[in-house]
């Protein structure tokens, strides 16, 4: 019996149809590579600051509520939110403003009016209480910081009225001294 050989030409074919796949995947990964260099990316913000002080004005104007808007706020920061929220499922109306720092920290004030125990729960839900101050016998501020991994290294501040139950909650990751400084700015006692 005749021992069976390979043909040397459809060797040949074979090694070539396999150089010929290694050299268009090189020529696609390298064509690939090259529009990634070439192609301008835009790497600016894309979260524009907001004219807080006239949504403010404008708030004001139309309900009446003398809202915080804390001015001037301090070098470095702007604000990327304004919103004043009136047609809420819970009932609860409120004015929330947002500030960004220079290393990317934030301050979030919420101004709530005639809040009830289930909104404040739903609020601290990620939080555990640090401390308690009572700044008079009018009011009283209330300290938490995250417990959750989605609140890690966020503070939350609860300022109540003891006859009232507007809160203004004010949040975030900036550092002590920085929360202290919007503190003074929205008129409120902060414990230092």
């Amino acid at each position: 019996m005749a021992e069976h050989q390979k043909d040397p030409a459809a060797v040949r074919r074979a090694r070539q149809t396999l150089i010929n796949l290694m050299l268009a995947l090189g020529a696609s990964v390298g064509i690939l590579l090259t529009f990634m260099m070439v192609v301008p990316r835009d790497d600016s913000n894309r979260i524009q600051p907001v004219d807080y002080i006239s949504i403010a004005q404008d708030v004001r104007a139309s309900t009446q509520v003398d809202v915080i808007a804390p001015t001037p706020i301090p070098t470095g920061w702007w604000a990327n939110y304004a919103r004043w929220r009136d047609t809420t499922a819970d009932g609860v109306t409120y004015w929330f403003v947002g500030f960004v720092g220079p290393n990317n920290q934030f301050v979030g004030i919420t101004q709530a009016f005639e809040t009830n125990p289930t909104w404040i729960s739903l609020k601290l839900v990620d939080f555990e209480i640090v401390d308690e101050f009572k700044p008079s016998d009018e009011f009283t501020l209330t300290e938490y910081r995250g417990r959750a991994e989605n609140k890690s290294g966020e503070k939350l501040w609860i300022y109540t009225a003891k006859d009232s139950n507007d809160a203004v909650l004010i949040s975030g990751t900036a550092s002590r001294d920085e929360f202290a400084q919007f503190f003074k700015l929205a008129n409120l006692p902060f414990n230092d």
